[in-house]
């Protein structure tokens, strides 16, 4: 890891800039967030074929969280890594397409607890059903042996955090098409 703030006072070399830029360009980062646009903009292309337009796989990462009688905003935010905040955008949004119901918490009444509808479940199925047609595509793209090693990859990068840095409000699943 560079340590070069003591450098700020020199220039740097039309070279060296090209060559940032090019370093720029050529990042994991950037192929994932390219791959994760892709994979959305496809995912909610079909969604909207099947009349569930506006969705995105984010509400489907959102429907994964729920419990069968019930969650609170707060459980379902922890358990997306992601606030509150947008959590709580995200259910409107979906309690707006009659997708869940959002009561008070009869055991305190400060909190909301949020359930599926059965039109929601029926979302739910559609859109796990997208998620495999995708991935499915993709396989048949790179060969299933290929896809088996890239899943494996990227599930050990996820989990690589070795300064534990705390991602719960940096923007990951907010950063959508």
């Amino acid at each position: 890891m560079s340590n070069s703030k003591s450098n700020l006072g020199s220039e740097l070399s039309v070279n060296e800039i090209q060559s940032l830029m090019e370093q720029g360009q050529d990042s994991l980062a950037r192929l994932t967030l390219q791959l994760n646009r892709q994979f959305s903009a496809m995912a909610a292309q079909r969604y909207a074929a099947l009349g569930y337009a506006g969705l995105t796989p984010v509400h489907t990462f959102l429907m994964a969280n729920l419990d069968m009688n019930g969650t609170r905003i707060v459980t379902i935010a922890e358990r997306m890594g992601t606030t509150k905040q947008f959590t709580g955008r995200l259910v409107q949004e979906l309690e707006s397409h009659h997708y869940l119901q959002v009561k008070s918490d009869p055991k305190d009444r400060r909190a909301s607890v949020v359930k599926a509808t059965n039109a929601g479940w029926h979302f739910f199925a559609d859109a796990c059903a997208i998620k495999n047609e995708i991935e499915a595509e993709y396989s048949a793209l790179v060969g299933t042996d290929q896809m088996a090693i890239f899943t494996s990859v990227l599930e050990k990068l996820a989990g690589y955090n070795p300064q534990n840095a705390d991602v719960s409000d940096f923007p990951g699943p907010e950063v959508q098409v």
